[in-house]
């Protein structure tokens, strides 16, 4: 019997909007929740997505969306649509904007080398009305880090904290 651990979930929230990824081998499953009724700042009357991009994970050579045209060799434009220079994952676009809707699963499938997923790096193009042909703005660009990575800092500035009241109560001490 072969046990495999758990997939981890990678979490962030921006302007009310939560961002989640969970990998298996060479799969990501990006989840988007609340944006419809969540967002707040430059959410606020967003209601298309037309493109995204996940980039930091290692070498991709390609890469699969269901109903999604995707390139490894083009990044998110300011206009709709993947059309910049390389990248370092994978942009996903189709040529109709895509609705939002509060709970939003997108499953990719990569190719390439050295995958990791581990803190992904997101950016969204969304969409104010779907006839729009340059975005409203790249509103996430952020990397979505490992739940490892949150409690290595909450350690590391407990141990900053005991520290810094370990200092006072000797120079105390010595005064």
């Amino acid at each position: 019997m072969t046990l495999v651990a758990p997939a981890m979930a990678n979490v962030i929230s921006f302007q009310g909007v939560t961002f989640e990824t969970v990998a298996s081998g060479n799969n990501l499953q990006l989840t988007i929740r609340n944006a419809l009724s969540g967002g707040t700042g430059n959410w606020t009357d967003i209601n298309y997505l037309k493109a995204f991009e996940i980039k930091g994970v290692g070498k991709v050579t390609g890469a699969t969306l269901s109903g999604w045209t995707s390139t490894a060799a083009k990044g998110l434009s300011a206009n709709a649509g993947c059309k910049t220079g390389g990248t370092n994952g994978a942009c996903f676009y189709q040529n109709s904007a895509l609705a939002l809707t509060d709970n939003m699963v997108f499953d990719m499938a990569f190719v390439g080398n050295n995958l990791n997923f581990d803190a992904p790096h997101l950016k969204v193009q969304f969409f104010e009305s779907a006839g729009q042909n340059k975005a409203t703005g790249d509103l996430l660009s952020q990397n979505i880090p490992e739940p490892g990575t949150f409690a290595l800092m909450a350690v590391a500035m407990g141990v900053m904290g005991w520290s810094l009241r370990r200092q006072k109560r000797l120079q105390a001490v010595v005064a």
